[in-house]
């Protein structure tokens, strides 16, 4: 009898386990049966910073069996198992409480409540991963577009929004030691100081402030209310304007902020953030229809306001745009990796706004703004004897032919990138496409143009000018393919 009890408890035992194991299997189930709603009581909310792995299916569209179902089919069930937000934040408690610890790489848990963003943490500790080189790509890739602005009347800001752990690291773990170097934003200060490029130093602004007042959320990435209208103000003053004493409108207090950071560690139970709220006006309108603040354009006219604004931003810029869209009489914000600045042609703007967070620098250097390329006179060059391999690759894009590639890292300092087809030379940035070149990361010889999408060739010429020297490639060109020399 008693060896009976203690089968019959194994298997209730087993059953248990087996049955808590299928839940989440389950879960899923009821939640596909009723359409795959991700935001019912069974699913999962997708509050992480990254795209979820969609559902695969058998079959591909020409009706061929679909061989990576079985890894795509793992990789959606990891994503999107019922439960699943219910037991990252049990599992990021547990951790957090008992070891202290974050579960989600991406997150750091620091003193006090405060979480910070686990790719900022270079940027913090003064370590430098931009190079003397990318640094100087950088500044002609900006000139470039300085250039592009004052032709067209317009005046270009570069601002950095600073990571929080630059405004705050002493609310990080003590295992992130200060090194005292010179970090990516310190280098680019520098080298843009020696130029005539206006920039707005919002981390110095910032800093001087940050023991006064709380200028970013505990539990997020971005500046809250009080961060942002200091942004406002050093960004007017940069510019030379008024800034119509938004700061001094009556102040409130709410406790009512998801912070992006909290919600990667625990999805399914909420810890609001407080936040400032400002009494601005809120007299401008929206041209055509606006789903959110987030969409990738927005468009405002403001009936009290004065002049106008083209504004390239990220996430930052988001609490930036009721005030900016109240100051100016016009304004243009879009959002994306993309910068689309030849929009000064349709829109004219008295202020070109280049907004970027501090930890996102490199993008300057993987993403040239769609602009038309400055046309140039090449002096002679000396063609290359042993080239490397050049890619090169072209797409065309609405009025433009996007040429893009590689030369020979050798000459990776380059000074200066030229295009030519049909006897026509072009400027171009000093830009790797990264995405579009399908690399792991950017290299520093890389080049990116847009030309008048009429002018075609069956062979382009890249010239590439190094200290004072110039060497020229000659390569196959197939629009929409890559090809190599």
């Amino acid at each position: 009898m008693h060896e009976k009890m203690k089968n019959a408890f194994r298997i209730l035992y087993t059953a248990a386990i087996l049955g808590m194991l299928a839940v989440p299997a389950a879960a899923l189930a009821v939640r596909e049966s009723r359409g795959g709603d991700a935001a019912d009581e069974t699913g999962s909310v997708n509050t992480e910073n990254r795209v979820l792995a969609a559902k695969p299916a058998l079959h591909q569209e020409d009706g061929s069996f679909n061989r990576d179902y079985l890894p795509e089919f793992d990789a959606w069930f990891s994503d999107s198992f019922g439960l699943r937000t219910q037991l990252v934040t049990a599992y990021s408690k547990l951790t957090g409480t008992i070891f202290g610890v974050s579960t989600e790489k991406d997150v750091i848990i620091g003193k006090d409540g405060w979480l910070y963003y686990t790719p900022t943490v270079p940027d913090a500790t003064g370590v430098r991963t931009l190079s003397d080189t990318e640094m100087q790509h950088i500044v002609y890739n900006m000139r470039m577009m300085q250039d592009y602005c004052e032709a067209h009347g317009a005046k270009l800001i570069f601002a950095a929004a600073p990571n929080k752990a630059s405004i705050y690291p002493e609310h990080l773990p003590a295992r992130y030691l200060q090194t005292g170097g010179q970090n990516n934003l310190d280098a680019l200060h520098e080298a843009l100081a020696q130029t005539g490029l206006t920039v707005c130093d919002w981390r110095n602004a910032l800093r001087s402030a940050a023991n006064d007042r709380l200028l970013y959320h505990k539990t997020d990435t971005h500046w809250n209310g009080d961060g942002a209208m200091l942004g406002y103000q050093t960004l007017m003053q940069t510019l030379g304007l008024d800034d119509f004493g938004f700061a001094d409108t009556a102040r409130t207090e709410t406790c009512d902020w998801d912070g992006d950071l909290w919600d990667m560690l625990s999805p399914a139970e909420k810890n609001p953030d407080a936040n400032a709220v400002y009494a601005v006006p809120q007299t401008y309108r929206t041209v055509g229809r606006m789903r959110s603040i987030d969409d990738l354009s927005i468009k405002t006219t403001c009936e009290n306001g004065t002049g106008s604004l083209l504004m390239f931003r990220d996430s930052f810029g988001r609490a930036l745009i009721p005030l900016l869209a109240e100051r100016f009489a016009s304004c243009s914000f879009q959002r994306g990796n993309a910068v689309p600045l030849d929009l000064l042609e349709l829109q004219p703007a008295d202020y070109v706004v280049y907004e970027l967070v501090e930890r996102n620098l490199d993008r300057l250097l993987t993403h040239a703004p769609q602009m038309p390329a400055p046309a140039a006179i090449l002096p002679a060059a000396v063609p290359a004897e042993h080239p490397e391999t050049l890619c090169l690759e072209s797409e065309t894009n609405g009025q433009y032919l996007h040429i893009y590639g590689l030369f020979d890292e050798a000459y990776a300092a380059a000074d200066a990138v030229y295009v030519t087809l049909n006897g026509q030379s072009f400027q171009a940035f000093l830009c790797c496409e990264q995405e579009a070149l399908a690399l792991e990361q950017h290299q520093a010889n890389g080049f990116s143009c847009y030309v008048p999408a009429a002018l075609t060739a069956d062979t382009v010429q890249i010239t590439v000018q190094i200290a004072g020297q110039y060497v020229q490639y000659t390569a196959a060109l197939e629009n929409k393919n890559s090809v190599s020399d």
